[in-house]
């Protein structure tokens, strides 16, 4: 466990490790697969669902998670994506039952980069499941982008494992900014452990055939014409994942969305400008 975080600040891996403790997984069967999750908050709170990025993993939005956590007043879930779904409309589905199971009607929705992708999928599924929504650093169906995908499956499919597990921690630490920050690094840490740990070859062939099945969806401008819900988008000018055409494309699938730019934080302003991202998304919830 250490290798991973050996350029990690002690203060600062202690806080991880500390909440890791304090949230157990909890566990659900959905049609014979098992979902883990983490919850936070009293059953009388506001229900707020935190989907992660592409580790998957319920703890690899332990930051956000824990800021939403100190403001006292959210009922939090955040799921971790099994891998044995391969389809991000089968993720939102699987993930509409662990609500059900905790009884939870309506949820306000939050989904930054991959789990953008998710929460959008989501949203279009069961609208009537969620009253707010936040995308974050994250982009619109491409369908010329899904052909892309596929070398990188056809590899994944013959290549030893560790070369696959070195693609795919290659391709996660390539879009962090270069600087040598302490929460950098315990995302570099987390990166790390969870693809030496954790990823198997059907995990790592189905990350991607979920991008395939997003990029596959068709959204128009007049799909959630009678949500009687909110949304906010929240991006980056420098981020790399999202050049300004997909940043209009987006912002013109969601009409009458708040908007909200970054500057100088990349693909990272979850974690390198946090108390900022946590201020604009609570302004916007407590509307």
């Amino acid at each position: 466990m250490k290798k991973y975080y050996r350029k990690v600040p002690k203060e600062q891996l202690d806080q991880f490790m500390q909440f890791r403790q304090e949230h157990p997984l909890q566990t659900h069967q959905v049609k014979g697969i098992t979902w883990e999750y983490l919850t936070s908050g009293d059953t009388s709170s506001q229900p707020l669902l935190l989907l992660p990025g592409a580790l998957g993993t319920g703890d690899s939005s332990w930051q956000t998670f824990k800021l939403f956590e100190q403001e006292g007043k959210y009922r939090i879930t955040c799921p971790s994506y099994p891998a044995e779904i391969n389809s991000m409309s089968g993720l939102a589905d699987g993930i509409s039952e662990i609500l059900a199971a905790e009884g939870i009607t309506e949820t306000f929705l939050v989904g930054g980069s991959y789990g953008g992708m998710l929460a959008q999928v989501f949203v279009h599924r069961h609208p009537g499941m969620v009253n707010r929504l936040v995308l974050s650093h994250t982009y619109p169906p491409v369908s010329s982008r899904a052909r892309s995908v596929e070398p990188a499956l056809r590899l994944f499919k013959v290549l030893p494992m560790f070369l696959v597990k070195k693609m795919l921690r290659d391709r996660m630490t390539g879009i962090l900014p270069p600087r040598p920050t302490p929460e950098l690094a315990l995302i570099a840490g987390q990166i790390h452990e969870t693809v030496d740990t954790r990823l198997t070859r059907q995990a790592a062939l189905n990350t991607f055939l979920r991008m395939i099945d997003f990029d596959q969806q068709i959204f128009s401008p007049s799909d959630l014409a009678g949500w009687q819900g909110k949304t906010l988008i929240m991006l980056a000018e420098d981020d790399p994942t999202t050049p300004e055409s997909l940043r209009k494309t987006l912002i013109s699938l969601y009409p009458g969305a708040r908007l909200h730019l970054f500057k100088g934080s990349g693909h990272a302003t979850a974690i390198l400008e946090s108390a900022e991202y946590i201020r604009v998304m609570e302004e916007f919830l407590s509307q």
